[in-house]
């Protein structure tokens, strides 16, 4: 059975530091939708196309309800601030997914699969003993299942 040390890639990495731009650049040129963001080494978050491109959607704010002097919000002000904190982010540190979903070498195709359609993952990180040994990706995946394979 395949696992992931057979489906994965160089993974494309950038540090939480990174201007959004020269993320921008780095993900166009390399051909990818996602970058493993590290720090001293270690891998601290995601980033991918999809973060980028929902900096230029819409910001839906809750409506307010005005009675008297009192202003009640009628949807989420959390939300709402931290949608506003992504759309204005300007590094990578700000705007990437902390909570990291991960992989080993070993794990089983079917795992991947399931984990990347369950949580809608872009890109899943294989790590080994701690350490980013590499990517799993879409096309990586495709690549690698019963579709294709002899």
């Amino acid at each position: 059975m395949k696992t992931a040390r057979d489906l994965m890639r160089p993974p494309v990495t950038v540090g939480p530091h990174t201007t959004l731009r020269v993320l921008a650049e780095t993900l166009l040129e390399h051909h990818v939708e996602g970058a493993c963001v590290l720090e001293a080494g270690k891998l601290v978050g995601v980033v991918t196309t999809m973060d980028l491109v929902f900096r230029e959607k819409k910001v839906h704010l809750p409506t307010l309800l005005h009675i008297l002097d009192a202003v009640i919000p009628l949807g989420s002000m959390d939300k709402a601030e931290k949608e506003m904190a992504r759309v204005t982010s300007t590094m990578v540190g700000e705007l990437m997914t902390r909570k990291v979903i991960t992989v080993s070498p070993s794990t089983a195709i079917d795992e991947v699969a399931t984990l990347m359609v369950e949580k809608n993952l872009t890109i899943l990180p294989v790590v080994d003993g701690g350490k980013l040994v590499g990517v799993v990706t879409k096309p990586g995946l495709l690549a690698g299942s019963s579709l294709l394979s002899s």
